[in-house]
């Protein structure tokens, strides 16, 4: 935000990877949940258009002691969530990376566009679980899911997120 001192912030965002409508970023998402610690980002976002969640209370915890992480999302949050598991940090950089987040809104097409100065990008195994009747559980057929494709656990010192509404 615009002014603001860098502070630590949670942010949880669900999305599938897609490809890129204007051809940018090194990954691209189509946002189906986007959650925030933060009371003001998640106002700025909804003003935008973007589907934002406020959780004050998302519970991030990584013990570097034995590299296991869990993520979770209380109430407020919709659909509630837990990502657990194991990760591998990197403690090289790959470079920068800019990655793309887009949601459809009544206004239009939704681009938000995470950049990274410098990123690490470790490797991970990880359990995502939810309830299995609400609208994630559905989405996943279950209570929870691994993910065998892509699963990465990236550290960050600092990051840019520029928000824009367009026609695409």
């Amino acid at each position: 935000m615009a002014g603001d001192n860098p502070k630590t912030r949670e942010i949880v965002q669900i999305g599938l990877v897609i490809v890129p409508p204007d051809s940018t970023g090194d990954i691209n998402n189509y946002t189906l949940w986007y959650y925030t610690s933060d009371a003001t980002l998640a106002h700025q976002l909804r003003d935008a258009g973007v589907n934002a969640q406020h959780v004050p209370n998302i519970d991030y915890d990584f013990d570097s002691s034995n590299n296991t992480l869990l993520v979770r999302v209380p109430r407020p949050g919709s659909p509630r969530l837990a990502l657990f598991g194991t990760v591998t940090p990197s403690p090289n950089s790959a470079g920068s990376f800019l990655a793309n987040w887009w949601q459809q809104t009544a206004a239009g097409t939704i681009k938000m566009s995470t950049n990274v100065p410098i990123i690490n990008i470790g490797g991970a195994n990880l359990t995502l679980s939810t309830d299995p009747h609400d609208v994630l559980g559905e989405l996943i057929g279950s209570d929870s899911i691994g993910f065998p494709i892509l699963q990465q656990f990236n550290t960050f010192s600092a990051a840019h997120l520029e928000v824009n509404l367009s026609a695409l």
